[in-house]
């Protein structure tokens, strides 16, 4: 009998874990993970679960996104405006989706749950799209886009943390020989996690300037941490469902 996917904790969110894309936090793509992990239905499942976790992702953006607002005046600050409402919308759209997700996927054939996936990266995808194009008109400072990186890495860190728990606590309940190799990779994985972590906030301190190029690289360090998770996470849950068949 197959163990229960490790559900993750509903956090947030956003976010995270970032999770928008293949690359949740470089937002330049629309699946969060490698096609044949997409394909793996168990996986999808628990990335409807993770859907839970990148709400607070898209709640730190905009509470991030309204200060910074704040600061505009005239025509500036009603094209601001514009922009959040239309992040709200986006937000509370994806909000939707994800509660009816998390509700019915357990009723839901794996074709449904593929589809709900899908549809949440868009929605994920579309908000952030949104976010970078309202930090570009806005002119946003440097201080704002870090603010922004960094609420969205420690939401997302959350998750992973809480996914990683959820793995060990799976592996204590297989043999002790097959335990062992499943608690090294385990092991394996969180410190590995630990370092891109700390390369991607080494990348935000130096982030030195606000322009489109700058943000891009400093976004890829969230993003190589983001999926170095999400493959060996899926490879060792993959590996726990094994032994237990």
């Amino acid at each position: 009998m197959k163990l229960r996917l490790s559900a993750v904790a509903l956090a947030l969110l956003a976010q995270t874990a970032v999770f928008a894309a293949p690359v949740a936090f470089a937002q330049d793509t629309t699946s969060q993970t490698q096609p044949a992990a997409q394909d793996d239905p168990s996986l999808a499942r628990q990335a409807i679960e993770w859907s839970q976790d990148r709400l607070t992702e898209l709640d730190v953006s905009i509470t991030i996104l309204e200060k910074d607002a704040a600061r505009l005046q005239g025509e500036a600050s009603e094209r601001a405006e514009a922009a959040l409402k239309t992040l709200r919308e986006r937000r509370d759209a994806y909000r939707a989706k994800a509660d009816e997700a998390a509700a019915s996927a357990r009723s839901w054939t794996d074709a449904q749950v593929a589809e709900a996936r899908r549809s949440l990266d868009e929605s994920w995808a579309a908000f952030q799209t949104t976010r970078d194009e309202y930090l570009e008109a806005a002119k946003s400072d440097l201080a704002t886009r870090r603010a922004i990186l960094e609420a969205e890495l420690e939401a997302r860190q959350k998750a992973w943390q809480t996914s990683i728990d959820g793995l060990r606590a799976d592996a204590e309940k297989l043999a002790a020989d097959q335990r062992a190799a499943i608690d090294a990779r385990i092991a394996d994985l969180n410190a590995r996690i630990d370092d891109a972590r700390a390369e991607a906030r080494a990348r935000i301190g130096r982030l030195q300037d606000a322009s489109a190029e700058a943000w891009e690289t400093a976004k890829q360090g969230y993003a190589d941490a983001q999926q170095l998770f999400l493959d060996n996470y899926a490879s060792i849950r993959k590996s726990i469902e094994d032994a237990t068949k």
